[in-house]
């Protein structure tokens, strides 16, 4: 009987699913002892047990962008994009000063994307080039897989991406066409089929491949069938924690506002975001975590500061101190995201 192994990350805000005896052995083989150290670290970040010097992942959001409305996703709510949105993207330039930071500070992680699809974005493969030229170990990229053509895949395929999460959602077309507004389920489910196909001809490890559900009512009944039907084909299967959209900011008769907040984990949540990650959209906001409102809550500018001061800053130290007494009074988006 074929053992699936689970891994609760950041905080239980995800549930990991892999059939893989050791998930981190293709990084372990890669990178050698940094990479040891560097899950090390995570994990006490996680537990705020340990406060680094410099974020241990810096995701950046180039452009407020996607080709897809899903409905759990400030993207499929215009009214709401008032909140959200941006002018302008970061220039290939601004990111690359961003990532000599990085490395500079032996930032061992970077994402390509918070709530935009990183594939609309025509420099993509320059920026993963350049964040392995620099010499960041851990390199991430979340898409809808609509984009996501053959030739895309190779490009991909050889660049230094480490992991490429697909945000499916659903199993059965049916669940999948409520969820995720705009998009193909057939086109989408042939080019993940395209992706997985060309790393097995290449015989590589790298990219680790994951695909993802965002537990919500729609869909909350398909999540053994979509766990099982994904487990053997990538390695991991993602049941990610649901936020609310709008959790502020909205009339007392918006649904969006009070929305359940669906988690793969029993319990009281809590959030270590502050201890390990910053997000950065195209416009030089620096932001804390990745709640969609979070822009209400920023926390600099990187047209003004570095990453580095950013970090150091007094507002992320209050919010590291709040979150580790459990205290969140005054806090403004906190206590909603994390009941």
């Amino acid at each position: 009987m074929v053992t699936i192994k689970q891994q609760e990350t950041s905080a239980g805000r995800v549930l990991n699913s892999s059939l893989q005896e050791d998930p981190d052995a293709p990084f372990r083989k890669k990178f050698g002892a940094k990479w040891d150290e560097y899950r090390r670290n995570w994990a006490a970040a996680s537990r705020m047990e340990y406060r680094p010097d410099f974020p241990l992942f810096v995701r950046f959001e180039t452009k407020f962008r996607c080709n897809l409305h899903c409905k759990m996703c400030v993207h499929g709510h215009p009214d709401l994009e008032k909140g959200y949105s941006y002018a302008g993207e970061m220039d290939f330039k601004t990111y690359c000063r961003l990532i000599d930071e990085c490395a500079e500070h032996k930032c061992p992680s970077i994402g390509m994307n918070h709530a935009n699809e990183p594939l609309l974005d025509k420099d993509l493969i320059e920026r993963i080039n350049y964040a392995t030229k620099r010499g960041i170990m851990d390199i991430h990229m979340n898409t809808n897989a609509m984009l996501l053509t053959e030739e895309m895949s190779k490009k991909l395929l050889d660049t230094g991406l480490t992991r490429l999460c697909f945000s499916v959602d659903a199993l059965t077309y049916e669940t999948y066409k409520k969820i995720r507004v705009d998009a193909d389920y057939n086109k989408v489910m042939a080019n993940i089929d395209t992706f997985l196909n060309l790393k097995i001809k290449r015989n590589i490890e790298l990219p680790a491949t994951r695909v993802s559900l965002v537990l919500q009512e729609d869909n909350k009944h398909e999540v053994e069938s979509f766990r099982e039907y994904w487990v053997s084909k990538v390695d991991y299967v993602a049941i990610q924690r649901y936020v609310p959209i709008s959790p502020f900011d909205q009339e007392e008769n918006d649904a969006r506002a009070h929305a359940t907040s669906f988690s793969p984990k029993e319990g009281k949540q809590k959030c270590s975001y502050a201890w390990e990650s910053l997000f950065i959209h195209g416009d030089g906001l620096a932001l804390p975590c990745a709640a969609h409102r979070a822009r209400k809550i920023a926390v600099g500018n990187i047209h003004k500061n570095s990453l580095y001061e950013i970090w150091n800053s007094p507002a992320m130290e209050e919010l590291r101190k709040k979150h580790k007494e459990g205290n969140l009074e005054g806090l403004r988006l906190c206590p909603t995201c994390i009941q």
